[in-house]
């Protein structure tokens, strides 16, 4: 493969055509993962049951359920981003490259035109990826021995991803606040 043989359309369509299998295994691992944290919340609980009955040691409740609360909400990882989506934005709908706001008139964005669908759908992936980790490093608080700043990390990772998932309306949004209102 020479290098005259590479072209910008052909990159972008390959990342184009790309987007959709890494988005359902995106979708695919938070299923796992939610699934392999709620059936462990589940088995700290049955050992804490075990230990409690045979011995008079205190055990810790919270842990389990931390476990459980996060792995439900990865498997119902769709529902918790709309919600989440919903809470932040008030619809839980992403919008679409049409409703950014227009940089037509300053010079040197002609190939911005090009190239947005395709950034915008791997900020998008970003989010989602963002998004699980965040619920992840979250679940990491229902053990003891957890590092400190885990709590903000995975709520930076959770927000974050929110706000990835729907750049569009977040870049909009910041636009509007800093007076930005298209056009030169």
């Amino acid at each position: 493969m020479d290098a005259s043989a590479f072209s910008i359309d052909i990159a972008l369509s390959n990342l184009s055509a790309a987007f959709g299998s890494i988005e359902t295994l995106v979708k695919a691992l938070s299923y796992i993962i939610g699934l392999t944290l709620f059936v462990r919340g589940v088995m700290m609980y049955r050992i804490f049951a075990t230990q409690t009955l045979s011995s008079a040691q205190k055990g810790e409740i919270a842990g389990p359920f931390v476990f459980i609360m996060v792995g439900a909400l990865l498997i119902y990882f769709p529902s918790t981003l709309r919600a989440s989506l919903t809470t932040v934005f008030g619809t839980g709908d992403i919008s679409g490259t049409q409703d950014l706001i227009s940089y037509s008139g300053l010079s040197g964005f002609e190939k911005w035109d090009a190239i947005k669908d395709v950034v915008i759908k791997y900020m998008y992936l970003i989010g989602l990826i963002a998004f699980v980790r965040g619920w992840v490093i979250l679940s990491k608080m229902g053990h003891s021995g957890a590092q400190p700043g885990s709590l903000g990390k995975g709520l930076i990772h959770v927000i974050g991803g929110i706000f990835l998932v729907n750049i569009v309306d977040t870049f909009n949004l910041l636009a509007t606040t800093l007076g930005y209102t298209g056009g030169t």
